[in-house]
């Protein structure tokens, strides 16, 4: 009986008020493109790996809605694509159906860092969830939403632990994977908020709350923590001319060039790149 009672504890105090945890702005949202038109005749879709992004050897225990901040994911211009064989979450997905109905691989669902319920790649899913409604979204593949429901594991689960994983501008990022969703639609594209809870490597708990993010139709989010020397487009340790005209290359464009994350290539990346023009700064 004791052992019961640990997931619902974790559970509730995700759920609750945030007061007495800290609150980080060093955890963010990014999308991984897993693939195009994975699932066929469906119409255009695209498959995404929404992914937490933390600092290294950080981890994520639960992803919450609360009257504080709700959870919330839904498709703009399209919906999720939802299996027969899946389910809402990722103890819903078993691989042995895979070779039977090869797109229950492309499902949309929750998780804490396993792909299905075998518990890929980490060889175990020890994943609940508590107080979410799932009918609408498993039903019709519509909105997502919870003000007091949390899919979650326990501190010593493994899943939970930050890797690296490559987002849809080709960043190597670290992070834990809190869904995987494949929008339906052309050019459909994915908003939301939620409460993140975890740890950092210090073993401090602390929350993130994503009161709103957007990822676009090609991946790029509005919610990737702020990095040292943003405007270094290039990746060569200095901003200079080549970063800038990287810049008006994708000038009104929603791509990765947005140094400011609000999915804009404007005068605000323009001026934040000549504010940042040199060397960047080391460490």
């Amino acid at each position: 009986m004791r052992l019961s009672l640990i997931p619902i504890t974790v559970a509730a105090c995700a759920m609750a008020a945030s007061a007495g945890f800290e609150t980080t702005t060093e955890i963010g949202i990014a999308a991984e493109l897993v693939g195009t038109d994975l699932v066929d005749g469906i119409g255009a879709n695209r498959t995404y790996r929404i992914w937490a992004v933390t600092p290294e050897n950080w981890r994520i225990d639960a992803v919450v809605g609360n009257s504080e901040v709700g959870l919330r994911f839904e498709v703009i211009g399209g919906a999720f694509y939802q299996n027969g064989f899946g389910g809402p979450t990722s103890t819903s997905i078993n691989p042995a159906f895979f070779s039977l109905d090869p797109d229950v691989e492309w499902d949309s669902f929750l998780t804490i860092g396993a792909l299905d319920a075998a518990g890929t790649p980490f060889g175990n899913n020890a994943l609940l969830d508590i107080g979410i409604n799932w009918a609408a979204f498993e039903a019709s593949g519509s909105l997502l939403e919870a003000d007091n429901g949390t899919v979650f594991i326990t501190s010593d689960d493994a899943q939970g632990d930050a890797m690296t994983f490559v987002d849809a501008c080709g960043r190597s990022e670290q992070g834990v994977l809190i869904a995987q969703f494949t929008l339906v639609g052309e050019g459909a594209s994915l908003e939301g908020s939620a409460l993140l809870q975890g740890r950092n490597d210090l073993g401090i708990t602390l929350q993130a709350h994503i009161m709103d993010f957007t990822i676009d139709a090609d991946g790029v989010s509005n919610a990737v923590p702020e990095v040292t020397c943003a405007a270094d487009i290039t990746g060569d340790g200095q901003v200079d001319v080549v970063d800038l005209l990287h810049l008006l290359g994708h000038w009104l464009d929603a791509s990765c060039e947005d140094i400011t994350r609000d999915l804009l290539v404007d005068g605000a990346d323009v001026l934040l790149l000549l504010d940042s023009w040199g060397a960047c700064p080391s460490g």
